[in-house]
């Protein structure tokens, strides 16, 4: 009966979200409330190229629409991201979401990618913008360029990333090391602009 209770409230559950926002859900697990449902064990979130897996996660109406998420530890998958985190608070109408601790992140580009590492991320899906910052200091590496920062934002259609605060790029092969209060590096070109700059260039000695 237990069984057949879940398999039921997981039709209607899928049913619901597939009609209204075209968003697929499974669990092995499903707990139904007037406006929250509760999912637990190999949840799947899946919008269109969007897909968020974890153990636990609710999902609320939010002004008669299933679109906001919240989850445990998980794994969030897009076109050209993907991230894992210890909580994530996701709108699935937006597409906006933020994850907390532990942010592991790479974002794909068309000849490279970038790996983040933050305590906070902040995704924009629709508009590919991401905004991140760590307590200490978000590392962030791109090819040879090892980059720390306070805070980031990085737009995907501008291919610029944007640094505030204690900023330190280096790249050990061109042997640059850089800091700066702000910088904007362009992830295609890999121009770098800075303010506030101390920079070591280093020099080899003829033998």
């Amino acid at each position: 009966m237990k069984r057949f209770t879940v398999f039921f409230l997981m039709l209607i559950l899928t049913n619901l979200i597939i009609y209204s926002e075209q968003i697929n859900v499974k669990a092995d697990e499903v707990k139904g409330e007037e406006s929250r449902y509760i999912l637990k064990n190999n949840v799947l979130i899946q919008k269109d190229d969007l897909t968020i897996l974890t153990d636990f996660a609710t999902i609320t109406l939010i002004n008669d629409e299933w679109r906001k998420v919240n989850t445990n530890n998980v794994y969030i998958t897009g076109d050209t991201f993907e991230a894992t985190s210890t909580s994530m608070d996701f709108d699935l109408q937006t597409e906006k979401g933020t994850l907390l601790g532990n942010v592991l992140a790479k974002i794909f580009m068309e000849e490279s990618e970038i790996e983040i590492n933050s305590d906070q991320l902040q995704i924009d899906n629709n508009n590919k913008k991401y905004e991140g910052s760590s307590k200490d200091l978000v590392l962030i590496k791109k090819e040879d360029y090892i980059i720390n920062a306070k805070t980031f934002v990085f737009v995907e259609s501008e291919n610029m990333l944007t640094l505030s605060q204690n900023v330190h790029i280096i790249n050990s092969v061109k042997k640059i090391d850089m800091t700066s209060t702000y910088a904007t590096f362009n992830t295609q070109t890999n121009e770098i602009e800075a303010q506030t700059v101390n920079l070591i260039l280093e020099v080899s000695e003829e033998e």
